[in-house]
């Protein structure tokens, strides 16, 4: 008796670290694309978040903020509830808008919760199984191929659909009366209507779930007429307080290419479907993304019509409706972009950003199809050779997701890299905006319209609400920095005169972030005894092999700088010159080893 409870507390203990490890697994995912955006995340706004917020600020700061301006269109959309959420955090924060990124976490988190309860409720597994799907689910939901989405604090507004779509069908699925039920739903759909355009959808693929879960029968379908009627005079009201007043943004292309060319917008459809896992192929990734979008569509549509040919068995159609609606997202989704963006090009149906719509019928697929397997075996008698047949068939297919999977990883890691320079780079032009002209630096990786972001950049420094604030003189002394005496910041190597121009060349690197420089300032001691700043080198990175091998650190690759400067820059004289290494992080600069002589006549 003693050896048999032995065992079973062995069972269990081995049972429950099983169990924890399956949990591990399932939250991976979550923790992986945390990590990623605590990393590379970078406090600068980018592109349409300009033309979205600073006015809003300004007109609060004035007093003059109305409720036109929070329900104005913007693109396609009226980002109503977005631009409540960022004006919250940004008085919270002082427009830091790495809290927005941690919101669109927050929110893919909310829906990582609702498919799990839907998953525990409607495929109705054992515990590791439920776990593995819940694992293969958030891969997808935290999938680093939205990176474009990850790491733009606007991109809020791509969450903000299926957070409510999967929270009224998780709302469906719970106890609560039928008339709350409906009640809450629509509230969720105004908020999706309001947040983005593809938000409307909500309307239309909430409603099935609604008539089809909670009510048994036709006489209790005409009993709650009343509030069917209700959903569709809120759904009509919304519709026509968005499309008031509305107009076409001149950006956007005509729709008359999408049906003057069918075949173009069948692939853009196909491969807006297949991109989550598609566009990580270096080569020919468009074609990868369009026969994956045919295959997830292919599946989606045979399990579909089981479901037609199993309409009577209301069991399992309330353990399918829920992730059809869910699949039918990504699909209507992928129809409303084929129309309205085929006319920019069938490539952008690859765009990073449209991937938070599309990965949703995969995640609907991953849980219809144990519903489906689970109820043929409870209709047929299957042989054991067709049972394994099955298992290995799932072997292979989970084996297939994670390869791609894989593939798509490494691929976005390359962007997200790449995204992070090009912000802090960004970050480091906008810093000095009021000391040089750089035109291309702010167009390439800011705004395309440099005298809007010179003028909303000075307002915002003088709200608060850039951090660090933008330097205002050209005296070095407003931003320079103690030094660690145990940490090389670089060295100012060499300047060799040519003719009017002088050839400058060095190296800067910032150890406490274990990166090069953003910037390099160059600057003179004048009469006074300051360092005035005279000119600055940026994206100035140059491969050196010797300091990785100086330093034993191959983060040093790209310390080295060098640059032609204009001798016009400085005044006739002798003047010393200093470089200086410039964090765009914190706003501070870190006067470099060695300084030079040089004569201007």
């Amino acid at each position: 008796m003693t050896q048999m409870i032995k065992r079973k507390k062995i069972l269990n203990n081995n049972l429950l670290i099983l169990h924890l490890i399956g949990i591990g697994l399932v939250i991976l995912p979550a923790v992986v694309i945390g990590i990623l955006i605590i990393t590379y995340s970078v406090n600068i706004p980018y592109w349409d978040q300009w033309n979205l917020m600073p006015q809003l600020f300004i007109k609060i700061s004035q007093n003059s903020l109305s409720w036109q301006d929070l329900i104005a269109q913007h693109n396609e959309s009226r980002k109503l509830f977005p631009r409540l959420i960022f004006l919250g955090l940004a008085y919270l924060t002082n427009w830091d808008v790495r809290y927005e990124m941690l919101a669109i976490f927050l929110l893919a988190c909310l829906v990582s919760l609702n498919i799990y309860r839907l998953n525990r409720l409607t495929v109705k597994f054992k515990i590791f199984p439920t776990l593995l799907i819940a694992f293969l689910a958030n891969i997808l939901i935290f999938s680093a191929i939205q990176y474009d989405n990850w790491f733009w604090g606007i991109q809020l507004v791509v969450f903000m659909p299926i957070a409510c779509i999967t929270t009224a069908i998780s709302v469906v699925y719970s106890r609560l009366n039928l008339r709350y039920k409906f009640l809450i739903c629509m509230m969720l759909c105004i908020i999706s209507t309001f947040s983005y355009s593809n938000g409307m959808i909500a309307w239309g693929i909430i409603l099935p779930v609604l008539t089809l879960v909670p009510v048994k029968s036709k006489s209790d379908l005409l009993k709650q007429k009343w509030l069917f009627l209700g959903w569709i005079a809120v759904f009509i009201t919304n519709i026509i307080i968005y499309f008031y007043d509305y107009r076409k943004p001149e950006v956007s292309p005509s729709i008359i290419p999408a049906f003057q060319n069918p075949e173009q917008t069948l692939q853009f459809f196909l491969a807006f479907i297949g991109s989550p896992l598609g566009s990580g192929y270096q080569i020919s990734p468009l074609i990868y993304s369009t026969f994956i979008g045919g295959v997830e569509i292919a599946i989606f549509f045979c399990l579909c019509l089981y479901l037609i040919k199993h309409i009577q068995d209301n069991s399992l159609l309330e353990r399918m409706i829920g992730w059809i609606t869910i699949g039918f997202y990504s699909i209507v989704s992928a129809l409303i972009t084929s129309v309205g963006r085929v006319g920019f090009g069938v490539e952008t149906a690859l765009s990073s950003k449209y991937t938070t719509f599309s990965i949703y019928l995969i995640v609907a697929i991953i849980h219809l199809l144990p519903i489906v397997v689970s109820h043929i075996y409870s209709q047929t008698y299957l042989q054991k050779s067709q049972v394994w047949l099955h298992k290995i068939t799932a072997v292979i297919a989970i084996l297939g997701l994670l390869v791609l999977y894989g593939q798509s990883f490494t691929y976005s890691l390359k962007q997200i890299q790449s995204i992070y320079q090009l912000r802090m780079d960004g970050k480091t032009c906008l810093s000095f905006i009021n000391l040089i002209e750089n035109k291309y630096c702010v167009a390439e990786k800011i705004l395309n319209n440099y005298d809007d972001i010179k003028y909303l950049a000075n307002q915002l420094n003088n709200l608060g609400m850039l951090k660090p604030g933008l330097v205002i003189g050209d005296n070095i002394e407003g931003i320079a920095a103690e030094k660690d005496k145990d940490k090389r910041y670089g060295s100012l190597d060499s300047i060799m005169p040519l003719n009017n121009w002088y050839f400058v060349n060095g190296w800067a690197f910032l150890p406490e972030r274990n990166e090069p420089a953003d910037a390099i300032i160059l600057t003179y001691k004048n009469q006074a005894d300051d360092w005035i700043i005279f000119d600055i080198l940026m994206s100035a990175q140059t491969p050196r092999e010797s300091l990785v091998q100086l330093f034993n650190n191959p983060a040093y690759l790209n310390a080295g700088w060098e640059k032609t400067i204009a001798g016009k820059l400085l005044p006739k004289g002798q003047w010393k010159i200093s470089a200086w290494a410039f964090d765009a992080k914190v706003g501070k600069a870190y006067k470099l080893d060695r300084n030079h002589l040089i004569n201007k006549n």
